[in-house]
């Protein structure tokens, strides 16, 4: 059941491609020197690229001309919306004033100074310590280091084991690929670069313990303390979660799981990183996600929405406690651990402008209200054959695809209903990213009223042709 949708939404012509022939110049170089990552390889080379040229607010164009409102704000990241001339003039500051050095070998600069600085004035309690990266893969990537070096430093060195959960994402490089619990990121590429143990997230729509009960059971947080056991508290280093699972379908979890998954690293001397790296700068109606909660965790990763966008950014904030661990070791101790481009000056100027914008603006009190109307929207979603959960938090939403609501039965795999619906979405004028079946909604934090009305009558509209394709296909 192939998709072959092609976008014939014309709301908008003007381009930044001044030609059809630089437009087929543009295609022909994709395909002769691109690497496509995150895409079927079969999809990439049977069907043109959606090359976009421009942005302003939610919108984004691209090279034919056609305008799209972005319901997935880039990759989850464009929290401020595309284009922002306060943003590019920081941008333009700072490369005339210093294009680069390095935040190494006891060097740094202004920019990312005032950056950490800044990061750590708004995050939570005692987490006040950064070390700066250039994304989410990094900083989780770091999150390992500092982990080992810390129980190291503590006389533990073999508490190297890392406990994550089934559908959780954590990033691409080794280590973080290894944290993830997605399958697909795992076929092909040999073992892992670390020993993690799986196991199930709060997935409460499809829970074998409770998706039927009144009230969470909490099962799948007593899973951790099992894992811990079966692994050997001296071999357990940390335990790693998305306050809202990403990628996997947008799973939020109760407060009370946390206050149990708190309880047992405290129990059995395990770090807790909170993986905000879509969370952090103010999705789900905090400055931090974990800020919904009681308790708080040992080290945020943070990055995506921290420089909107803008400039690769990502930072790892650590508990005050873990620092000192590091600070009292043996004298010449040096943390062993960056990247060329950490605390990259222009990165950090655009993150500090992002995080001011953040705050003068109330962006983190605009999504949890523009996040109420989405949700109050998509219920009238609810009578559709094939919508079968609606969650979320904020400005980050997934709506559910299912074969049968009664059972819950999914849709086969090889039916790619969620492809189907992108490729109509697209044709509405709506740009959405989907995890399998999931509709995963999270446009810019600055969207209008009126421009999540707009989001809904599109994606009812394409929920409207994937319902008439699955009924033709004989899939429901």
């Amino acid at each position: 059941m192939e998709t072959s949708y092609k976008p014939t939404n014309t709301r908008s012509r003007r381009s930044a491609v001044q030609s059809e022939n630089e437009r087929d110049i543009l295609v022909e170089l994709d395909r002769a020197h691109r690497l496509p990552s995150f895409a079927p390889l079969d999809e990439v080379y049977r069907r043109e690229p959606l090359i976009l040229v421009r942005g302003k607010g939610v919108f984004v164009w691209d090279v034919n001309g056609r305008k799209y409102l972005d319901s997935a704000a880039g990759i989850w990241n464009v929290n401020l919306g595309f284009s922002r001339t306060d943003v590019a003039s920081a941008v333009a500051r700072q490369l005339r004033t210093l294009s680069f050095h390095i935040n190494l070998l006891n060097v740094t600069t202004p920019p990312a100074i005032r950056f950490a600085a800044k990061l750590a004035s708004l995050a939570p309690g005692s987490l006040k310590r950064v070390l700066l990266t250039s994304g989410g893969s990094e900083s989780n990537e770091s999150a390992i280091r500092l982990s080992r070096l810390y129980f190291a430093l503590r006389g533990k060195p073999d508490k190297t084991v890392a406990i994550a959960r089934k559908l959780g994402y954590h990033g691409s490089t080794l280590g973080a690929a290894a944290l993830t619990g997605i399958e697909r990121f795992h076929r092909y590429y040999g073992p892992p670069g670390l020993k993690v143990r799986h196991i199930e997230p709060p997935y409460r729509y499809r829970c074998e313990f409770c998706r039927d009960h009144q009230e969470c059971t909490l099962k799948c947080a007593d899973l951790l303390e099992e894992a811990v056991l079966q692994e050997g508290p001296d071999k357990v280093g940390f335990f790693i979660a998305e306050p809202i699972i990403g990628s996997g379908g947008v799973i939020p979890a109760p407060k009370a799981y946390w206050t149990r998954v708190r309880e047992i690293c405290d129990r059995y001397d395990v770090l807790f990183v909170a993986d905000e790296v879509i969370t952090a700068g103010g999705r789900t109606g905090k400055m931090f996600a974990c800020e919904h909660w009681d308790v708080l965790p040992d080290i945020i990763t943070c990055a995506k929405g921290i420089s909107s966008g803008y400039a690769p950014l990502g930072a790892v904030i650590v508990d005050e406690k873990l620092y000192q661990a590091i600070r009292s070791g043996r004298e010449g101790l040096a943390i062993w651990h960056g990247f060329t481009n950490t605390g990259h000056p222009l990165s950090c100027a655009v993150g500090l402008k992002t995080l001011e914008i953040i705050e003068n603006e109330k962006l983190p009190e605009r999504a949890r209200v523009m996040g109420e109307r989405l949700i109050a929207g998509l219920q009238k979603l609810k009578d559709s054959p094939i919508v079968g959960d609606i969650r979320g938090e904020g400005l980050m939403v997934g709506v559910e695809l299912v074969r049968d609501k009664q059972t819950r039965e999914p849709f086969p795999i090889q039916a790619r209903v969620g492809a189907f619906l992108r490729e109509a979405a697209l044709e509405e004028g709506l740009l959405v990213r989907m995890a399998g079946d999931v509709i995963c909604l999270s446009p810019p934090l600055v969207i209008k009223e009126r421009e999540i009305d707009l989001l809904l009558a599109r994606l009812a509209a394409a929920l409207y042709k994937t319902e008439n394709w699955v009924k033709a296909n004989g899939l429901l």
